[in-house]
């Protein structure tokens, strides 16, 4: 059911709460089965996650999903997104945004995007 999948990803941010200041989320509930969550994260060196995924639980692939992670100033420091405009790369359409460079990705969970921010903000207050 999408409201289990919603907890789910709630749960996750629970496992960072350590460094997370403020946090906001919608859900949208389609069906039993379909959904939508998004949210604001800020973290407590003032970075920020923005978020969004469209979820169908039949399936193991969500539908659309957006990871916009930006520094204090709001320069991206990266995003990940199925958006369908790099055909070319490896593991389309699923990439990953840089300040640099556009790469061919797999699919992220949110535990993988929050474990990739914590590190960066730990190598970034050392």
């Amino acid at each position: 059911m999408i409201s289990d999948y919603f907890l789910q990803v709630k749960s996750v941010f629970k496992e960072y709460t350590y460094m997370i200041s403020s946090q906001s989320m919608t859900e949208k509930t389609y069906s039993d089965k379909k959904g939508f969550i998004e949210g604001a994260i800020i973290f407590y060196d003032d970075s920020q996650l923005d978020f969004a995924e469209v979820k169908d639980t039949d399936r193991q692939a969500k539908i659309k999903y957006r990871y916009h992670y930006m520094d204090k100033d709001q320069h991206l420091i990266f995003r990940y997104d199925n958006a369908r405009h790099y055909p070319a790369l490896a593991n389309f359409p699923h990439h990953k945004h840089t300040a640099e460079d556009v790469e061919g990705v797999e699919e992220p969970a949110i535990h993988d995007v929050l474990s990739e921010i914590a590190y960066i903000i730990a190598k970034n207050t050392t």
